[in-house]
């Protein structure tokens, strides 16, 4: 009778198994839709960063008060022994903390011919109000949309190489193969992360 290898789990999570899941990518990758799939698989909370960063009108909140209310978030985690979701960049001023408590890590990748339509439809349908905004209290024009140094379309097109520098070393030297923990997981194209979210359904169900 042959025995079936036992499959690596999809995420690392902690001896506890508990998951506390960070998700970094270019905007548009796909971080929220993500996010919002494993917080409900999981059944732990999803912070934002975005909802973080920004108050209404466009406010940004100072390094301090995000890692003050990122503090916050991690110390009621730990307190009640539940895990989170965060997703979103913002390391010049979080520093990259939230790394650093990760369980997983996860870095969306896709070709960025693949993902920039999907930003674009994303916009405009911000714009029609078919969509909520990045924020609470944060509407977009279309002249900031598209005629501004502030636009966010420029901002993808502009970051998408900027992100890449910035993740692969990190996911490079965090590979087990390389004496990393292995924290990091890179996924690339849609079909790529249509089969790691597969793996995730199947494997957490199957629990």
């Amino acid at each position: 009778m042959s025995i079936s290898p036992k499959v690596a789990p999809p995420l690392k999570g902690d001896s506890d198994g508990i998951y506390r899941i960070v998700v970094h990518g270019n905007s548009g990758t796909g971080k929220t839709t993500l996010s919002n799939f494993l917080g409900q698989i999981l059944g732990v909370p999803v912070f934002h960063l975005d909802e973080i960063h920004w108050r209404p009108n466009w406010v940004e909140a100072t390094s301090e008060e995000m890692k003050t209310e990122l503090t916050k978030l991690v110390e009621q985690a730990e307190a009640t022994r539940s895990g989170w979701i965060v997703d979103g960049n913002y390391e010049s001023k979080t520093g990259g903390m939230m790394d650093g408590y990760a369980t997983d890590i996860i870095w969306l990748d896709p070709p960025f011919w693949e993902y920039f339509p999907r930003s674009l439809w994303r916009t405009f349908r911000r714009l029609l109000g078919l969509d909520k905004p990045c924020a609470p209290g944060c509407q977009e024009t279309f002249k900031e949309c598209f005629f501004s140094s502030n636009s966010i379309i420029l901002w993808v097109i502009t970051n998408h190489r900027k992100a890449r520098r910035r993740y692969k070393p990190r996911w490079a030297a965090d590979q087990t193969s390389e004496g990393g923990s292995g924290r990091w997981k890179r996924l690339g194209d849609a079909g790529e992360q249509t089969r790691w979210i597969s793996e995730v359904s199947q494997y957490f169900k199957s629990l």
